[in-house]
């Protein structure tokens, strides 16, 4: 036990640590390329730390368990939002940019909304996947347009560099960075995720437990970490742009992979209560930013609230 609270505590500390880097290198790169925060959250930070559960789900479906691919999937998205956005609304209030509102978040509506119409008949084909892939593509593409016109060299400026990160502007160096970090963040998560497990499994916590609970927020662990650290740097488009990233990129990317390596089988069950879950907490998360243009502290108190009753119910049904 204790070597298993040892490895879990050196997780975390990476954990941390890395994401401190993460957030000084995105910014950077967003100055370096005069490319919106908001874009920067969506692409680079969002994608790197969506990395479990896009190794979760290619590795499940090769195994022939795309199920789980599915459920990480699901989970993760739930756990995004009730849980990672909640608690980086508890800290600090989170401004949201009007502009993530026009393309982002309909496209993260969008894909929850299709992910449900695709599963009616329990199966998500390899045609459907290629219809994710490309509208993935698409979004990236305008996404990428949007960021370009909208910099505001202003809202960077006022971050404060640290370190190397003040000292250079080789893009190189700072991408570099950038990527170690990012693998710092996902390695941490992982020796939080694994030795989560074997301290649960030696006090006797059932594997259904573990599952929906510790892979679940687990995979979650690097966007939570990457988005509450922009909170504190005062970057909240990076906070909710990873968030948002994530989730687009967990449905239409990774089970486009996934539905395409092997078809993906829906469990009935998943129908009548995770997936309306999903589509809830979407548009709630839709509507709360869209309240005032804030996340206020007693909005993510009530994501939160509306998670911990989600886990309830998903343990006791």
């Amino acid at each position: 036990m204790f070597i298993y609270f040892l490895f879990f505590s050196v997780g975390l500390g990476i954990l941390v640590y890395s994401s401190q880097w993460l957030i000084q290198g995105s910014v950077k790169l967003a100055f370096l390329f005069n490319l919106s925060p908001l874009f920067i959250g969506l692409v680079l930070v969002a994608f790197g730390t969506s990395a479990p559960e896009a190794s979760v789900g290619i590795v499940a479906s090769l195994a022939g368990k795309d199920a789980v691919a599915l459920g990480n999937v699901v989970g993760s998205n739930i756990a995004n939002i009730g849980l990672g956005i909640s608690f980086c609304a508890l800290f600090i209030a989170i401004k949201v940019e009007k502009s993530v509102l026009k393309l982002e978040v309909p496209v993260l509506l969008f894909s929850a909304v299709l992910l449900y119409i695709f599963s009616l008949d329990y199966v998500i084909s390899r045609s459907e996947g290629s219809c994710f892939l490309l509208i993935f593509i698409a979004f990236m593409f305008f996404s990428y347009k949007q960021a370009r016109l909208t910099f505001n060299q202003q809202e960077v400026s006022n971050f404060s560099f640290k370190g190397i990160f003040n000292k250079t502007s080789s893009k190189f160096l700072i991408i570099l960075i950038t990527i170690f970090s990012l693998i710092g963040l996902i390695l941490g998560a992982k020796l939080m995720v694994e030795n989560g497990v074997k301290m649960a499994k030696t006090m006797g916590v059932s594997d259904w437990i573990i599952s929906v609970t510790v892979f679940a927020i687990g995979t979650s662990l690097p966007e939570f970490v990457a988005s509450l650290a922009a909170m504190f740097k005062k970057i909240p488009n990076i906070a909710v742009g990873n968030i948002v990233g994530s989730n687009i990129f967990n449905i239409l990317f990774i089970l486009g992979i996934v539905s395409l390596i092997r078809p993906i089988k829906i469990p009935v069950n998943v129908m009548s209560f995770e997936y309306p879950i999903l589509l809830a907490f979407s548009f709630i998360f839709f509507t709360v930013m869209r309240t005032g243009y804030t996340i206020t502290r007693k909005e993510g108190f009530f994501l939160l609230s509306g998670y911990l009753t989600f886990l309830y119910f998903l343990i006791h049904k």
